[in-house]
Parts: C-alpha cells; sequence; structure tokens
C-alpha cells in the first residue's frame, strides 16, 4: 500500500474563497484550516464575521442614500391608515355630519390650548424613485392645504379607483372662505406628537404622516343641494417634488 505524503509543517492553505464584503473589503481565511483544532477555527470564524457586520449594517437593502432625510425622489404617493392609494374621506362633525374623532384623543391649538377633538383621516406620503419605483425610506415632507373652490376636481372614493366630483366648499358666513393652511388659525392638517395629542403642523414642519381634519363647521359648509367639499391637500420633498391630493369632507363615500 502506498504511503500517504506528509504535510509540510508551516505551510500555508489555499486561500478560500470570500466570506464577506463590507464596503470594498474583501476578508479572505488564510489559516492552515486543516491542522487548525476545531474550536480555534470556530473561534477565528466569529471574530470575521463580527468584522464583517458593521460594514454590511449600512447597506439595509437601499442602494442610494438611505439614512439621509435630504435624499432625493422623483415623485410621491400617498395611502390612508388602511394602505388604500389615494382614499381620503373623512365625516364632517355636527352639525354637518356625524364624524368620529379618534377614541380618546386630546387636540390642542397653536397655543397649546385644549380644543374639542376632530374627525380625521390619515395621509401618509412616501418618496419613490427610479423606474421600479423604489420607496426612499427616510423621505420627508412639508405640506399645505387649502379649500377647493372648483367643480371640476375629483376626488377617489374607493379602493378600485372610482372617482367622484368635489363640490365647491362654501362659506357659512358668505364671507371668503377661511385659509387652512398650516400658517393659518384655522389649521386642518395635523400631526400626532409623542404623548398622542394631536397637535397643527406648524408651517415648513416636516412629517411623514399627516391628519386631516374639515375646516371649521362654523365657517364653511355643502353647497347649497352638495353632500360634499374638497381640501387639496400637498406634499413637498426635497427638491421640489410635489403631489397633490383631495381630501373628501362627506358623510359617505
Amino acid at each position: 500500500m502506498r504511503d500517504k505524503e506528509p504535510v509540510a509543517q508551516g505551510a500555508k492553505a489555499r486561500p478560500a474563497s470570500p466570506v464577506g464584503t463590507g464596503g470594498s473589503r474583501t476578508i479572505f481565511v488564510s489559516a492552515g484550516v486543516g491542522a487548525m483544532p476545531r474550536h480555534a477555527f470556530q473561534i477565528i470564524a466569529a471574530a470575521l464575521l463580527l468584522a464583517l457586520v458593521p460594514g454590511c449594517a449600512g447597506q439595509g437593502g437601499y442602494g442610494f442614500g438611505g439614512g439621509n432625510s435630504s435624499t432625493s425622489i422623483d415623485r410621491i404617493v400617498f395611502s390612508n391608515g388602511s394602505g388604500q392609494a389615494n382614499v381620503f374621506i373623512v365625516a364632517p362633525p355636527a352639525p354637518l355630519g356625524g364624524g368620529i374623532p379618534p377614541q380618546g384623543a386630546n387636540f390642542i391649538d397653536r397655543n397649546g390650548n385644549v380644543i374639542t377633538p376632530l374627525p380625521v383621516v390619515t395621509v401618509n406620503a412616501q418618496g419613490v424613485k427610479g423606474s421600479q419605483s423604489v420607496i426612499v425610506p427616510d423621505a420627508v415632507f412639508t405640506w399645505t392645504a387649502v379649500l377647493n373652490t372648483s367643480d371640476l376636481v375629483d376626488y377617489v372614493s374607493s379602493a378600485g379607483g372610482l372617482q367622484k366630483p368635489c363640490a365647491p366648499a362654501t362659506s357659512v358666513t358668505g364671507n371668503l372662505l377661511p385659509d387652512v393652511s398650516p400658517f393659518s388659525a384655522t389649521p386642518v392638517i395635523w400631526v400626532q406628537q409623542s404623548t398622542g395629542t394631536y397637535a397643527p403642523l406648524a408651517p415648513q414642519q416636516q412629517s411623514g404622516t399627516v391628519f386631516v381634519s374639515p375646516a371649521p363647521e362654523n365657517l364653511v359648509t355643502y353647497e347649497t343641494g352638495k353632500l360634499n367639499y374638497c381640501i387639496s391637500l400637498t406634499a413637498v420633498g426635497v427638491g421640489g417634488v410635489q403631489a397633490t391630493t383631495e381630501i373628501a369632507v362627506a358623510s359617505s363615500p
């Protein structure tokens, strides 16, 4: 029988295939694994794995600048609290409708004073980039709103994309309609604080999610014979990319 050839002492093993990358780093196993005790090999393998984790953790599956709110986007998409795209309907409170505020919610005005809770609809905005509509996870937006006075605007009334016409908002007093932007004393855009309290969105405040309420019912109502009015809500992203959706104030879709 042919004797086995001896293994040369101190010989280096052939470099193994790369075990991982972290940025531009490539790590090879070049120790003499064949002659190494198993427990020692396990210790080195664990050390290599720990060395790779920081380099990989920053990737996050996101290839164009994650972790920075200044990331550019190509367009903005909207969804409601149920994940439905562009379906935003909020019932007005009495006497115009039967809208119900979030259970147990507290609302404050710009001065921090507690006010009567309002029914709201959740509006989420996401920035997307590229032809594959890759979501930019850290995109944030500024917001504004205006009461719609046109009869040529539609809102989406169902998840199936059915559209219905928006009736113009009408002044209760016959005077000019109120300003409902974040700069006004009669806002309709709210954010939820860490305490759960709803507060008016401040001018130029950035958020990925806002809550929209009907306009004050003592100032705005339906046009005679109509059953809705709309609030045009606009989100503006980094670089000036913006999109507008219609919030229908109506007791039914």
